[in-house]
């Protein structure tokens, strides 16, 4: 897994789409990510940790934060940054958006929380 990367990498913020296999059936499916860490580390790595988007009407989780600028994000369905967290390869990442400011503050508060830091 992972490796240097040759190209552009991905920023924070960035919303990219990443295909996501099904656990009960073959098959799988696209689904939207925001990039969390830096271009730096994801060109070093070959790899970036992204946090989960899902549907604005999914079941809550601890520590959900809605997106409100779908547009600028690439995003065409009201929905939420859910805090799961996880590595992709940045090959398997297709960039779709980025975050407006209003969205990347929210999401910098929330991850503050989640992490204490």
């Amino acid at each position: 897994m992972g490796g240097p990367v040759n190209g552009p990498s991905l920023r924070p913020h960035d919303v990219a789409v990443v295909h996501v296999p099904f656990v009960e059936r073959q098959g799988g499916r696209k689904r939207p990510v925001v990039v969390l860490s830096s271009a730096e580390a994801n060109k070093a790595t070959g790899v970036a940790i992204v946090a989960m988007i899902t549907r604005e009407d999914a079941p809550p989780w601890q520590g959900d934060l809605p997106v409100t600028r779908l547009e600028d994000a690439g995003l065409h369905k009201p929905c939420k940054i859910r805090m799961k967290l996880y590595t992709v390869e940045i090959a398997d990442l297709a960039p779709i958006g980025h975050l407006h400011g209003d969205d990347r503050h929210v999401l910098s508060a929330g991850l503050r929380r989640l992490l204490a830091l």
